[in-house]
């Protein structure tokens, strides 16, 4: 029984796995025709998909005529190709290696690789005024009355003006090392000094154009020849006094004092070298004198080279040098008179001498008077000043004193009136003496408040004034004392220099004399007593 099963187990076993294999073998065989069927199946479908598109292609070029892929229709679409991308290459162009344009304190445009580049900026300044005489001015000794100036006989004024309305476009051309700068302003209409009926006198920025006409400031191009030294020249100010160096908007109250208005020179017209390091600054400038307003309407020098062609300057040679020491801190930070809370300390301290020589009957036509004339009809005058400023990061304080001589042989009354024939005629005033000097310190009170004082003394003198008592020059030289003034007030600082608020007042402790008084200031021919109340919104952009 046992061999039996040992014998039979194998022949069974080797059976079944041949059956098994078969099996297998016939159901890949099945598999396989199958799969042969499906792709044959796709491969019709291909060929009717095939046929269709065949079909397509053939109605298309009869439709077009053959011509959507000639050589013209290829050429046509590679110029547009062309255009694409070059315009793709400006936009790209435009946006990293072209033209600039933006704000960086102020409004610019500028070449990719910096050699041009244009600034345009303005200022707007509008104020309220009251004035406030306790009488009027009275020009005494003056005989006979026709040669008497009328003063504003109204005891108190106020109103609204724009006394600094300025547009202006400065850069560079071809390197940053060739500078421009053109600026404008819109000039009142009213006079400088004294109010006349019927009387032009000198009108405008401090003795310019009138009517509300945009007069030009500052025409100027510089050329840096090394890193230290420049040159510049055009029509700019003079390199005088520190105070009428600082821009309008930078000013510590509404408006500058007497004395730097008087006394400061203003804008001139000719050639400056200036050289320039980390601790000093020296201006030396040849060109046609300065501004003169010494004693207002009454010229005792007679030159005003603002705006003025070579054929009508009555100066004949002019000098102007100014030297700078910066004991501490940076240059631009003595741009302004304020020091905010938080900045660099630092201390300047400068000095300027100016000289010049005028024939004011070379231009104006003055004949001189046979009687109160000298020989020479050449008016010189030598001008000092220094001052002093120091910036404590909160506060400031600002010094700063003047000396005029004039050798005065051919003076004269700015005005087109013609009194008794001697309104155009030079007299001689013999040596004008004049002295002036201001102090004024500030301080925070919180990150945007500030608060000032300003004191300013002024004083004229002119040696031949007592024989000019019947002409109208000696309403501005004859019994001309001191005058004394006291201005205090404060700043609101909106966003910095940008827009900010000013408001102060003033008190004359003597009487204003027609050589002192600027009517555009506030400040009129009166005698002692007088106030002026100024408020003033400025905005920089």
């Amino acid at each position: 029984m046992l061999v039996a099963e040992a014998i039979l187990g194998p022949i069974l076993l080797t059976s079944m796995l041949a059956q098994s294999s078969g099996t297998s073998v016939q159901s890949a065989t099945d598999q396989n025709s199958r799969q042969i069927d499906d792709m044959a199946r796709r491969l019709d479908a291909l060929e009717k998909r095939n046929a269709e598109l065949q079909g397509q292609v053939v109605e298309l070029k009869a439709q077009t005529g053959e011509q959507w892929l000639t050589e013209e229709r290829a050429a046509e679409v590679r110029e547009l190709v062309k255009d694409v991308l070059a315009d793709s290459a400006t936009r790209t162009s435009l946006q990293s290696n072209g033209a600039t344009a933006g704000w960086d304190n102020g409004f610019f445009i500028a070449s990719a690789d910096n050699r041009f580049r244009l600034e345009i900026g303005g200022l707007v300044q509008a104020r309220w005024v009251w004035s406030e005489q306790r009488a009027p001015y009275t020009a005494d000794g003056i005989v006979p009355s026709t040669s008497q100036v009328t003063y504003d006989q109204t005891l108190s004024r106020s109103g609204f003006d724009i006394q600094n309305t300025e547009l202006w476009a400065q850069g560079h051309v071809i390197s940053p090392d060739i500078q421009y700068m053109l600026k404008g302003i819109f000039s009142n209409n009213s006079d400088e000094g004294v109010q006349v009926s019927n009387a032009t006198d000198i009108g405008g920025f401090i003795g310019g154009s009138t009517s509300g006409s945009l007069q030009l400031l500052d025409a100027w191009v510089r050329v840096n020849l090394t890193d230290d030294w420049s040159v510049r020249v055009g029509q700019f100010r003079a390199p005088y006094g520190r105070e009428f160096l600082i821009l309008e908007q930078y000013q510590m109250a509404v408006d500058r004092s007497l004395v730097s208005i008087h006394y400061g020179m203003g804008y001139t017209q000719g050639l400056e070298l200036e050289w320039l390091s980390n601790e000093a600054r020296w201006r030396f400038s040849v060109n046609d004198g300065g501004n003169d307003y010494i004693a207002g309407a009454g010229q005792v020098v007679g030159s005003h080279p603002l705006n003025s062609p070579w054929y009508s300057q009555q100066s004949i040679w002019g000098v102007t040098t100014r030297f700078d020491w910066k004991g501490s801190g940076g240059w631009a930070q003595f741009d302004q008179f304020t020091s905010p809370d938080g900045s660099e300390p630092g201390w300047l301290w400068g000095v300027a001498v100016n000289a010049q020589g005028t024939q004011p009957s070379e231009a104006s036509g003055q004949q001189q008077d046979s009687v109160l004339s000298e020989s020479s009809d050449t008016n010189t005058w030598i001008g000092l000043t220094t001052d002093f400023t120091m910036q404590f990061g909160g506060a400031s304080l600002f010094a700063s004193a003047y000396y005029n001589y004039v050798e005065s042989y051919a003076a004269y009354y700015m005005s087109n009136i013609d009194t008794n024939g001697l309104t155009n005629k030079s007299v001689n005033a013999g040596a004008v003496n004049t002295l002036g000097f201001t102090l004024q310190g500030s301080v925070y009170l919180a990150p945007k408040w500030e608060v000032f004082t300003r004191y300013e003394y002024m004083h004229l003198t002119a040696s031949n004034a007592n024989a000019l008592s019947n002409t109208r020059v000696g309403n501005f030289l004859l019994n001309q004392g001191h005058v004394s003034i006291l201005t205090t007030g404060l700043n609101y600082y909106i966003d910095g220099q940008d827009a900010k608020v000013t408001a102060d007042f003033g008190y004359g402790f003597t009487p204003i004399y027609p050589s002192a008084a600027t009517p555009s200031t506030g400040w009129r021919a009166s005698e002692s007593d007088e106030f002026v109340v100024r408020a003033q919104m400025q905005l920089l952009f």
